[in-house]
């Protein structure tokens, strides 16, 4: 009860309050600037563990900065649906990289990441949970083995062409999955390769290069067209028995997906929003494929939502869910409210949050 009622005291009191982060510059050109992101979400699930539900969705300590022109730094906390189902959370650190750049000229820019990265695979997977375009990522479209939400040990290449293509390729380790049933990363695994391109048919690409933007807020026409792959040999290995560890069988990673985005004003009223993927999974927790088509139409600070998503699993069969919501942006995405509802095959949920960034 307690921790409900922080949560509660934590929505109103921040609903209206967004600053400026702050920012310590040293050397000539060099600077860390630090920055909070919250997301508290209120549940009512059918058949969950807590049917009602207050919990801390997201809560983010970033910092990022600049130690010499071309040298980058990106370091990111998290504290993960802390008080989700009563249960607390740890504090992990959930992106640590160093980015270098290698080239820019008026046609190109390249750049070189290595640490704890966001795996290239996705236009979903590589938005930034600040620039949704519903409440929570499309999660149930996602089927990663061998991932750290996401996230994996490796480095990446990325680089901006004549500012309408963007490709971006990395090497992984393969990160140590947690223990999930009998699936565990194969200690003799090869490995993990991940990569991207976007091509932007109407419109630039994005300046801020590390994250993707799901919803611009109707600051520019654009339509985005991509595909990438995942995959790794040997990735994870089944036991028949934890107890004994004999072993089954080894299993390849292997993931394709062809995703979009586009948003268009329609006059000076409103603009059309649209994110939409298809993915090819053949790993060790999900074989099949999933998809999904989201869509928004803003209206000033008020958006409606809508979004179909079906997973069809070779084994499970086939999920098909629908979702609706309205949203409204207090301060653009520094502060914005929604509420949704979906129902289908899945259990029915209602899912309200409150955002800020700080």
């Amino acid at each position: 009860m307690k921790m409900r009622a922080f949560v509660v005291l934590l929505m109103v009191a921040t609903a209206s309050m967004v600053m400026a982060g702050p920012k310590w510059e040293f050397g000539d050109d060099g600077y860390l600037k630090a920055s909070i992101l919250g997301q508290v979400h209120y549940s009512f699930k059918d058949n969950a563990a807590d049917e009602s539900d207050f919990y801390l969705r997201r809560g983010r300590l970033i910092l990022s900065g600049k130690i010499t022109d071309g040298v980058k730094v990106f370091l990111e906390t998290d504290n993960d649906n802390l008080g989700r189902n009563g249960v607390s959370s740890s504090t992990d650190i959930q992106d640590a990289f160093v980015d270098f750049r290698l080239l820019k000229n008026d046609h190109a820019e390249a750049w070189v990441s290595t640490g704890l990265i966001l795996l290239p695979f996705s236009l979903e997977n590589n938005s930034s949970a600040a620039s949704l375009l519903g409440i929570d990522y499309n999660s149930e479209a996602i089927k990663f083995v061998n991932s750290f939400v996401w996230r994996d040990v490796g480095a990446q290449f990325r680089a901006n062409l004549m500012d309408k293509v963007t490709c971006r390729f990395g090497v992984f380790d393969g990160y140590d999955n947690y223990e999930t049933g009998s699936l565990e990363k194969n200690d003799d695994a090869g490995l993990r390769y991940t990569g991207h391109i976007a091509l932007n048919l109407v419109g630039d690409v994005e300046k801020a290069g590390w994250f993707c933007s799901q919803n611009r807020l109707g600051s520019a026409n654009y339509i985005v067209l991509g595909a990438g792959i995942d995959s790794q040999q040997d990735a994870t290995v089944s036991k028949v028995d934890k107890t004994t560890s004999a072993v089954a069988e080894e299993e390849d990673s292997n993931a394709f997906v062809v995703d979009f985005q586009s948003s268009f004003g329609l006059g000076d009223s409103a603009d059309v929003l649209l994110n939409a993927a298809y993915y090819d999974w053949d790993n060790a927790a999900f074989e099949g494929n999933t998809a999904f088509v989201e869509t928004g139409i803003l209206s000033g600070k008020t958006m409606i939502t809508a979004k179909w998503s079906n997973a069809d699993d070779k084994d499970a069969g086939q999920v098909e869910d629908y979702t609706a919501g309205i949203h409204y942006f207090m301060k653009k995405q520094t502060a914005r409210a929604g509420i949704e509802y979906r129902w289908g095959d899945s259990d029915d949920w209602i899912l309200a949050g409150i955002q800020f960034l700080l």
